[in-house]
């Protein structure tokens, strides 16, 4: 007796799919921020209004900023970077790894004031901009960090972050 199409299709799907478990992430991977979640808007926004510049550094704790006389500094080029990251075209895995690894390295020659660019993003809105200072508060970077403030507008402005280190003990 022949086999109906459906009966070859189901036997021929059972064949392929016999050896696959349903995936479950690794817990130490992190978890989905919710500014990544969609957010879905009641109304679409009129065309003719322009959309405000979100602040680009929310506060955390290591958003309190370079002391008075170090922000002054820095605006007048009186205090060198000592390193710069541009995550620019970057995935978030891939800048998580980069900003990972650079603030470690640069802890790790004694590098004290460091330049981070996100780039702005699509209406201020971009992810690296949103993320980076989210990622700079997990416990094994935030512990390498005195202070984090936009950067000045030759330096990439609101695209971009200065950070202050910790000095090597």
């Amino acid at each position: 007796m022949k086999k109906d199409k459906g009966e070859n299709d189901q036997a021929l799907w059972d064949y392929v799919t016999r050896g696959i478990k349903a995936y479950s992430p690794p817990k130490n991977l992190l978890s989905t921020p919710k500014a990544l979640k969609p957010v879905i808007r009641a109304a679409p926004r009129a065309a003719s209004k322009p959309a405000l510049p979100r602040n680009p550094l929310p506060q955390t704790p290591a958003s309190k900023g370079f002391d008075r006389a170090t922000e002054t500094k820095l605006r007048r080029g009186q205090l060198p970077l000592q390193g710069r990251l541009d995550l620019h075209g970057m995935t978030q895995a891939e800048a998580f790894s980069a900003l990972y690894g650079f603030i470690h390295a640069a802890v790790a020659e004694g590098k004290r004031t460091i330049l981070v660019i996100t780039g702005k993003g699509q209406r201020f809105e971009g992810v690296l901009r949103r993320m980076v200072p989210q990622w700079l508060e997990e416990p094994e970077l935030a512990r390498h960090i005195v202070a984090i403030t936009p950067a000045q507008p030759k330096d990439g402005g609101s695209g971009a972050f200065y950070l202050r280190l910790r000095k090597p003990r």
